[in-house]
């Protein structure tokens, strides 16, 4: 009867094959059965002739389990071969292969005939000499020639120079080179010299961040083996369940804090004594389990289709309720039909968090054009990644890594996953000193500013800007005001009908609200601002009490502290959710924006069919003027629709422009008639 040896399955486990490769591993089971119990040559030899084919092109990278497969493979594959007449010249090929491989593999005297043993010895000889080694203390590292490995009593290496170093925590390491040559067997002992006192850890969960006196170690990996089963054991839990041996060697005289932290768990701080640092000893601590630590994350929305994004990572559509969430700091962004929201939060260990997410034009940064360097180019870029920490209207999308802003461009515009880009160009010069930022919308408005990339804050400008919104309301009370010198308060231009029938009188000065003097417009504003449902006036005689109303306001053009590209996105967002009067106020802003850039034709679109119920202040007649003026830019052609718009506007003899206390339509507009004579 042949002798067979058949690792079990159990061996093969240990290894830790089992989550590598199942079907390479279950080829290798086939091949030593198939020889094993069956007696099957040819099968066996297909099988780990797959194995070898899968293995040996990766052998440079291969996880110790998987070089004993391999090279258990070429051991069988040599004992197989060598009983054939036709494949006994393989063998040698086979072995040497081995050798090549790992020479410190030994081949199995119990599978491999005695020939074959033979031959495995003198091949190896050819190559490599043996070197004898001793340790102590045991329980190191040794490293050959800058490889890392256990500290095995015997290695064969490759003959010529090689440099030995053996380590351990709390030891000074030692070195030493030996010469081999064919026929040589060097003994080398290393004996260590106590430096230092060590401590080891088992920290769960794997992964946890280990800190010294406020210093990083770096972080505990993979899992502990059976050497920690009697620690873990009385905690009734797995050596599984905690992290590999983390060990702080050179722990220094004194008394040190030992700080702990992972994602999702407590921080935890230790006190350790000085006697863990002096006299110089091992030391193993007690298991260390971190807490969980968790907050509740709400997330609501008044506009429709929102989803949640945390860092990156989808937590499904709004609302969202009571979500269980690890504590700590996060990116949280709301993808909504059109705009977003984002903003940066830290959530709480056992706290609770309510975000209101409201829609905001999202602004894409494109890059920075070109790959020429100078000066603040660093800088720059490190500011232009930071910009959206610094703004509230806008929520910010960074540019993507590896992107160029042309490509990044024809994706946005693909995705319309943003209302707004941002795009940096460098000026070129004898040396490249400024930096054009360009914000546009997907329509085509945009703004340039240049800055400079050494200043104390060149983002400083476009940030402001960026947060500057205009408001399309103020509170007011119906009335239309000016200030008069002279006079003691607010002059009543004009009142609404409300007004007269509580008793203020148009043609006298305001003197005060809710009993205190307003000796200008802007302390008037104050009062309103303050105020909560109504105002008492005073103009000398009896109180009135009028309601605070919302007025309408229009947009300021040519303001240097707007961007007026955002001021659009802004409007285009707010009109998606807007109806009757609030949709058609928005509507003659954005008329107003278009006017800006000099889009007549776009802005006529946006008034010529807007409608507003108002008919002072900010109101239809106010809307009626600009659609006069539009026409008149586009040209005599359209004389007779600017001459119709503007005697629409004289039916509004209260209408107003930019807001309730600003100049009146009419006289504009009948000036206007007249220059079209």
């Amino acid at each position: 009867m042949r002798l067979r040896r058949f690792l079990p399955f159990a061996f093969l486990l240990a290894l830790g094959l089992g989550a590598q490769d199942p079907a390479l591993k279950d080829t290798f089971l086939q091949a030593k059965a198939l020889w094993a119990t069956q007696g099957d040559r040819d099968g066996a030899t297909a099988r780990f002739e797959k194995v070898v084919e899968t293995l040996a092109p990766r052998a440079a990278t291969l996880e110790p389990a998987w070089i004993q497969v391999l090279c258990e493979s070429y051991n069988w594959l040599a004992v197989l071969d060598d009983r054939g007449a036709q494949t006994k010249p393989r063998a040698q090929t086979r072995l040497q292969a081995l050798i090549d491989l790992d020479p410190d593999f030994e081949v199995d005297r119990a599978l491999t005939s005695q020939r074959l043993a033979t031959l495995f010895d003198r091949l190896k000889a050819e190559k490599v000499a043996p070197v004898r080694l001793g340790y102590d203390p045991e329980g190191g590292t040794l490293t050959v020639d800058d490889r890392p490995g256990p500290p095995v009593a015997r290695r064969f290496l490759p003959f010529g120079t090689h440099r030995l170093v053996y380590t351990r925590p709390g030891y000074a390491p030692v070195e030493s080179t030996v010469e081999l040559a064919p026929r040589d067997a060097k003994a080398v002992d290393f004996k260590l010299t106590r430096v230092s006192s060590t401590v080891t850890l088992y920290v769960q969960p794997s992964g946890a961040e280990v800190l010294l006196d406020g210093r990083s170690l770096g972080r505990t990996r993979g899992h502990a083996g059976p050497e920690a089963a009697p620690l873990t054991g009385p905690l009734g839990l797995r050596p599984e369940d905690f992290s590999g041996a983390f060990v702080i060697a050179e722990l220094t005289a004194g008394k040190h804090q030992l700080e702990l932290r992972a994602p999702c768990h407590r921080t935890r701080v230790l006190e350790m004594g000085a006697d863990l640092a002096t006299p110089w000893a091992d030391h193993t601590l007690e298991p260390i389990r971190l807490e969980a630590s968790k907050g509740q994350l709400s997330v609501h929305s008044a506009w429709p289709g929102g989803e949640l994004f945390l860092s990156g990572q989808s937590q499904g559509p709004l609302p969202v309720d009571q979500l269980p969430v690890c504590s700590g700091p996060y990116d949280l962004l709301v993808r909504f039909p059109a705009g977003g929201f984002s903003r940066r939060i830290t959530l709480e260990d056992g706290k609770a968090l309510t975000v209101d997410a409201r829609p905001k034009p999202r602004l894409a940064f494109l890059g920075l054009e070109g790959e020429t360097e100078f000066p603040g180019r660093a800088r720059l870029l490190a500011q232009l990644a930071g910009l959206g920490d610094r703004l509230q209207q806008v929520a910010y999308l960074p540019a993507r890594p590896g992107e160029t802003p042309k490509e990044a461009l024809a994706r946005v515009r693909a995705s319309r996953e943003a209302e707004l880009i941002l795009l940096a160009t460098p000026v070129p010069d004898k040396v490249i000193h400024r930096i054009e930022l360009r914000v546009a919308t997907l329509e085509g408005e945009e703004e340039r500013l240049l800055v400079k990339p050494l200043e104390e804050d060149p983002l400083g400008p476009l940030a402001a800007r960026l947060n500057a919104v205009p408001a399309l309301h103020e509170p007011g009370l119906g009335l239309s005001l000016l200030e008069v010198p002279g006079e003691p308060g607010p002059w009543v231009l004009s009142a609404s009908e409300a007004a007269k029938k509580a008793g203020l009188q148009v043609g006298r000065p305001l003197l005060q609200a809710n009993g205190k003097p307003i000796p200008s417009l802007k302390a008037l504003r104050q009062v309103l601002q303050d105020a909560k449902g109504t105002v008492t006036l005073s103009q000398g005689g009896a109180a009135v009490p009028l309601p605070v109303q919302a007025e309408a306001l229009e947009i300021p053009l040519g303001a240097s502290s707007l961007c007026y590209p955002a001021v659009l996105a802004q409007l285009r967002l707010q009109y998606a959710g807007a109806k009757g009067d609030e949709a058609n106020l928005i509507r003659l802003n954005l008329g107003l924006g278009l006017m800006h850039f000099r889009k007549y034709d776009k802005a006529i679109e946006q008034l010529r069919d807007a409608r507003l119920s108002t008919v002072s202040g900010v109101s239809q007649g106010t809307l009626d003027y600009h659609t006069g003026l539009c026409f008149l830019r586009l040209g005599s052609a359209y004389q007779a629709e600017a001459t119709q718009a503007f005697r629409q506007a004289l039916k509004y003899p209260q209408a107003t422009l930019l807001g309730p206390d600003g100049p009146l339509v009419a006289p504009l507009a009948r000036q206007a008639l007249e220059d079209l004579k």
